[in-house]
C-alpha cells in the first residue's frame, strides 16, 4: 500500500479513536444488540454507524453512543 495513503488512514483512525474516547467519557457508551440495520439500546432502536473497521452480525452485542440528536447509534466497539 502506498505510504501516503497508509499515513492518511492512520491519522484518520487516530482522530476517530480520540473522538470516541472523548464522547465515551462525556456520554458513557451503552450496550446494544445488533438487529438487522439497527442497534437496540434499552427499549429503543437506532440505525447505526460503525466508526472503526469491525465485523459484527445480527444478534451481536456492541458498545455504542447515541448521537446528540438521539437518531443514530455510533458503534464504538464490541
Amino acid at each position: 500500500m502506498n505510504t501516503a495513503i497508509q499515513s492518511m488512514q492512520d491519522t484518520i483512525t487516530s482522530c476517530m479513536l480520540q473522538k470516541i474516547k472523548i464522547e465515551t467519557d462525556k456520554k458513557k457508551a451503552r450496550r446494544g444488540t445488533v438487529r438487522g440495520s439497527s442497534v437496540i439500546v434499552g427499549a429503543k432502536s437506532y440505525p447505526y454507524i460503525p466508526v472503526v473497521d469491525m465485523y459484527f452480525t445480527d444478534g451481536d452485542s456492541v458498545w455504542c453512543i447515541v448521537d446528540d440528536s438521539q437518531s443514530t447509534a455510533i458503534v464504538v466497539g464490541m
